[in-house]
């Protein structure tokens, strides 16, 4: 019984091995989720100015950002001002993780991180003051992969 056993073994140890591949894959899938929180402005002293910079209840306005897949590049429209006055001079700037824009009347473009957070201010300029009345500067973000 012992010769047997050992027939056994030796023909186990022998035998080819077998392989097998393994293939772990993934989809990355382009995505950009922008959440926009409003901000608030103020008039300064001289009442020439509306801005988020400065002044008590002034905050600035963010956009988060949540991408998937490519860097995002965000795209802002020249902002646009709703509100009781004409002739004034309309401006944001903006500043991210890899983006510092400073004020601009016009469009602009801007890199952005997978996940970053933009802080945007506003300012507006009237040399006759501004009336009574509710104010919003708007633009208008875009989020572009590649």
């Amino acid at each position: 019984m012992k010769a047997g056993f050992g027939l056994g073994i030796l023909a186990l140890a022998g035998a080819p091995a077998n392989a097998a591949t393994v293939t772990i894959g993934g989809t990355i899938v382009n995505l950009c989720t922008l959440t926009p929180t409003g901000g608030s402005m103020v008039v300064d002293s001289a009442g020439t100015t509306m801005t988020t910079e400065s002044g008590v209840g002034a905050l600035p306005a963010s956009l988060a950002v949540i991408a998937t897949g490519s860097a995002p590049t965000l795209t802002f429209s020249a902002p646009t001002l709703t509100g009781p006055v004409s002739g004034a001079t309309t401006r944001i700037r903006y500043s991210g993780a890899g983006a510092n824009q400073t004020y601009t009347s016009g469009g602009s473009t801007a890199s952005a991180s997978l996940v970053d957070v933009f802080t945007i201010h506003a300012q507006v300029q009237s040399a006759t003051g501004f009336p009574s009345g509710s104010y919003a500067v708007t633009t208008i973000v875009t989020c572009g992969q590649s």
